[in-house]
């Protein structure tokens, strides 16, 4: 899934930082994000994933506090990105047809991972 997200953390000093990418993958609980502002591994950041959804007028948007796992560079093109999990997203939908296609896609989400163990 390539879903816009605008990501932020705060870091030493009280400095706070902020950035955006894009997903490579994403689950329930988790996504790795293409970025060339990667947060350092083991920060706690706030991400906020907006969803395209088919027919263009309708959005979601996914908010968790999320926890860096790695950071990886050089890759996709020249590209950075991390991997960060927590314990789920927040949804905030803009219609019930957008509530509808994110519920869709938790669920293929939910079987998929299902597939795996």
């Amino acid at each position: 899934m390539n879903a816009s997200v605008m990501f932020r953390w705060s870091g030493p000093e009280d400095g706070h930082y902020q950035g955006e990418g894009v997903t490579r993958d994403m689950s329930v609980a988790g996504a790795f994000v293409l970025t060339s502002t990667c947060p350092p591994p083991n920060s706690l950041v706030h991400v906020e994933v907006f969803l395209p959804l088919s027919g263009g007028g309708s959005k979601a948007l996914m908010k968790a506090d999320m926890t860096v796992l790695r950071v990886e560079h050089d890759i996709a093109g020249n590209r950075s990105g991390f991997s960060a999990i927590s314990k789920g997203f927040s949804l905030r939908t803009f219609s019930d047809r957008a509530s509808r296609m994110v519920d869709d896609l938790i669920k293929e989400s939910e079987e998929s991972m299902d597939g795996q163990e």
